[in-house]
Formats: C-alpha cells, structure tokens, sequence
C-alpha cells in the first residue's frame, strides 16, 4: 500500500509539473492560478497544487529543477571535454548548448524555453530563473571561465552586456521553442544554438565605442 501510494503521488507531481509549465508557458505565470492548474491535470481536488508544492513559487522552482537535473550532466560533460586552451566560444557554447540538446532530445512540443522566458518578465518570479547558478558548481566554473575570457570591460559595459546575453538565450530559445510547436520551425536546434554562440561571441567582443558611467573626464 505504502509502495502505491508514493507511486500515486509522484504521478500526480509529475501531471501537474507538466500542465503547470504548458500553463504558464502559454499565459503566463502571474496569470495562471493554482486552481487552474489543478482543474487543467484533471485532479477533483482543487487545492492540490498546495498540497504538493506549498505555493506557486515551490512549483515554479520544482519545474526548473526537474529540467535543471537533465541540464547539468550534459553542461558537466561539455565542460571535462574542454582541452588545455579554452577560448571565449567554447564557455559560450558550454552555457547555450546544453540548453539546446536537452530540448531538440524531448522532441516537440516542448514548453521550458517558453516557461524561462515568462519568468524573465514576472518581476515576483524572476530571480528563480537564475537561482541555479549561485548553487551548481557547474555553472560556477562556467561562468568564472567566461569572464576570465572576457577583454577589460567597464563595470557598467559589463552588466548591460550580460544582460544582454540573458535576454539572448532565454528569448531565442523561446522563439524557436514556440515555431517548433507550430511546425514553423526552418532551422534545426543545434543550428540554433550555433547562431546565439556566434551572436554572444561578438557582442562580448565588441569594442566598447560609446561612454559608459565608467569612464573619466578628460
């Protein structure tokens, strides 16, 4: 009975990861609620979600973190795999790519490109999106080998750029999540993932030609 019973509880977990992540994917996270998370899985119980997660912060956490488990072995991987000599494009590569072959090996439709770049926009939400980063050491020694590669760039340069890297990922995966899911899709995801690593590549690189909040008086 005990052996059922948590049979049937991860099942149910599991069913409303899945029809909360599609939810929020498609609508919204501020715009879907607990309920109708619960009445979209099927469960009679309308409190469910509560019942299993707490809140819609723990479920939202729980879906990154249910992605982020298939993430991190390939990103593990790519990064052993580096030689002696590791140049800007290969951290890049080392932090877009595992993203990609994850998605390209779910097959479509998928939702968690769509799922990351709802939280982007959810300012109570947002910061969920790259809590993983200050506890995985993966992404520690990524990102420490990412700005060691980086030129001497203002502070200020520096931030917006990152920025700008974040922005670029999580919404071009988006974008291509969602022509996938419409059978509008003419590139493939490994095509994709080339085409943001040759972006990043450049924009980091890029001089910094205007004034920056950094920068002196003469």
């Amino acid at each position: 009975m005990t052996k059922g019973r948590s049979e049937q509880v991860a099942n149910t977990r599991g069913l409303l990861l899945r029809t909360a992540e599609r939810l929020f994917a498609e609508q919204g996270i501020s715009s879907v609620s607990n309920r109708q998370i619960s009445e979209a899985a099927g469960q009679g119980n309308n409190f469910a979600v509560g019942y299993h997660f707490g809140g819609k912060l723990e479920l939202v956490r729980s879906i990154l973190a249910h992605h982020n488990a298939a993430i991190e072995p390939i990103r593990r991987t790519m990064l052993a795999d580096l030689g002696s000599t590791v140049q800007l494009r290969d951290w890049i590569s080392c932090l877009v790519r595992p993203q990609t072959d994850y998605l390209d090996s779910l097959g479509a439709p998928t939702y968690f490109a769509r799922f990351c770049a709802q939280i982007t926009t959810d300012p109570q939400y947002g910061r969920t999106l790259y809590e993983q980063a200050d506890i995985s050491d993966e992404l520690i020694t990524l990102l420490t080998g990412l700005y060691s590669a980086l030129p001497a760039l203002p502070p200020s340069v520096l931030e917006i750029r990152d920025t700008m890297a974040r922005n670029m990922i999580v919404l071009t995966l988006a974008d291509h999540e969602r022509a996938c899911a419409d059978g509008a899709a003419t590139r493939s995801w490994s095509e994709v993932s080339d085409q943001v690593v040759d972006a990043l590549v450049g924009m980091w690189l890029a001089p910094v030609v205007g004034p920056s909040d950094d920068s002196s008086p003469a």
